[in-house]
């Protein structure tokens, strides 16, 4: 019965996203700097500048469990576990040209992920970004929940604090996002790779590796229809464009160093670094690898949601002699 009135409810929302769309997104277009939405009526493609979107308020949606919670059950106090759905917001997405920016630059990118020289680890996870247009379900795609971990000794021991806007260039979004129908199918899946650039073919290097494996998509849609069941008319994402990101696992993974590729060139002498690509896709076909060497037109046909970003290793943080207030306790304490 659960499973039958979810499908009910994104039904609805499914409409109501088509209504929406025909009001707000252009169905024509160029795509280098544009964002595609695949897996519509038709086969039709439609875009939205890529300008435009990073100036969305995003979101990041929690799931906090409580333990020891008392509840009464036919006049019985029993106790147990429960959990609920927070939302937090990415500091400075879509409010870092406005006056209450709190000093924190816009991290949001298309195509590249920068990491500063100064920082040690960045580590990143699957997420399902959800496009919301005050407050309807409009399109999803595949998404990385980045992060700069630091560590400090609380009262419940060793707390990580997540730096998720650690700079600009810092929190990716897919280049293709697909429709609600498609991410509604039972085989909609999320994986996640490395495409080396500069691997080493004389040694058989592989120039792919898998960043995370295959992760299946329902469950994290039933948090999205709870927590859209959540939102009324005081909701942040009540007005206007919002992205918000639900967090498909709660494992971290570290990203490779791009640094630790680093080769001497036999004929020039020069170092070269062995920069990379992390590809994630968001398909209902069964295997996302053979789709890294798909035509980009076919790709498209599949209705399958792409993030692909190159990373970068960039100048220093602390040595910005513009540093803002924000960034000062990261880089500088």
């Amino acid at each position: 019965a659960r499973n039958f009135a979810c499908l009910a409810f994104l039904s609805v929302s499914i409409s109501r996203s088509r209504h929406h769309a025909v009001e707000s997104f252009s169905a024509t277009g160029q795509y280098g700097d544009s964002i595609k939405i695949v897996g519509l009526p038709g086969g039709q493609i439609q875009s939205l500048p890529g300008m435009y979107v990073k100036t969305f308020r995003r979101w990041i949606v929690e799931e906090i469990n409580h333990d020891n919670v008392e509840c009464a059950t036919d006049g019985k106090k029993s106790s147990g576990s429960a959990s609920s759905l927070v939302m937090e917001p990415i500091y400075g997405a879509g409010v870092s040209d406005l006056p209450y920016n709190g000093g924190w630059v816009n991290p949001t990118t298309i195509d590249e992920l920068w990491w500063p020289k100064d920082l040690d680890t960045l580590q990143t996870r699957p997420v399902l970004n959800v496009l919301f247009k005050s407050g309807v379900l409009s399109y999803v795609s595949v998404g990385l929940d980045v992060r700069v971990p630091r560590y400090k000794h609380g009262q419940d021991g060793i707390e990580v604090i997540s730096w998720r806007n650690y700079g600009m260039i810092s929190q990716p979004i897919s280049r293709i996002w697909t429709s609600l129908s498609i991410a509604i199918e039972k085989l909609f899946h999320v994986e996640g790779f490395i495409l080396l650039e500069n691997y080493d073919e004389s040694k058989n290097t592989q120039n792919r590796e898998v960043l995370f494996p295959s992760i299946d998509v329902q469950a994290v849609m039933q948090k999205v229809v709870t927590f859209v069941g959540e939102v009324d008319a005081l909701s942040p994402i009540g007005e206007g464009f919002h992205i918000v990101s639900f967090p498909m696992s709660n494992i971290w993974v570290d990203v490779p160093n791009p640094e630790l590729g680093m080769r001497m060139d036999e004929e020039s002498g020069e170092t070269n670094g062995a920069t990379f690509k992390i590809v994630c896709m968001a398909t209902s076909e069964p295997f996302a690898t053979k789709l890294l060497d798909m035509d980009e037109d076919l790709l498209t046909m599949s209705s399958t949601s792409v993030l692909e970003v190159v990373v970068s290793r960039t100048a220093n943080g602390r040595d910005s002699p513009y540093l803002p207030e924000p960034y000062k306790e990261l880089y500088l304490s």
